[in-house]
């Protein structure tokens, strides 16, 4: 099935993976300014500004991905250094409790690097 919504995307997921996507999807949520667009992009769900790509995130078997654009990843790399990552994805594992005030952290940066007046 393809998800038409966030929420739709996180309903396809059960017991403690879909709560982990409710708390990261709340976390971006209340966040971003209220002009930003919810979508599904590249199957994922997906917060814009505009054109501008604020976040993204994913669900899988093993890991939630985290998808704060490669600035926020390279800005935070050292507190990253105990999770999964690439240059674009910051893997959270199901197995370890979501590091919700470094999420904050990240998100609260990445809204900061916006142009003057987008936020």
């Amino acid at each position: 099935m393809t998800a038409s919504s966030i929420i739709e995307y996180i309903d396809q997921y059960d017991g403690e993976v879909r709560n982990r996507l409710l708390s990261v999807y709340e976390m971006i949520r209340t966040a971003v300014p209220d002009e930003a667009e919810e979508s599904i992009s590249w199957r994922m769900p997906t917060f814009k500004l505009g054109t501008e790509p604020l976040f993204f995130f994913t669900g899988t078997k093993r890991h939630i991905g985290f998808y704060p654009t490669p600035d926020a990843i390279a800005h935070f790399s050292a507190e990253l250094a105990d999770y999964g990552t690439t240059e674009h994805l910051v893997q959270l594992r199901h197995d370890v409790p979501l590091p919700t005030e470094l999420m904050r952290e990240i998100i609260a940066w990445r809204l900061q690097q916006l142009p003057t007046g987008e936020v």
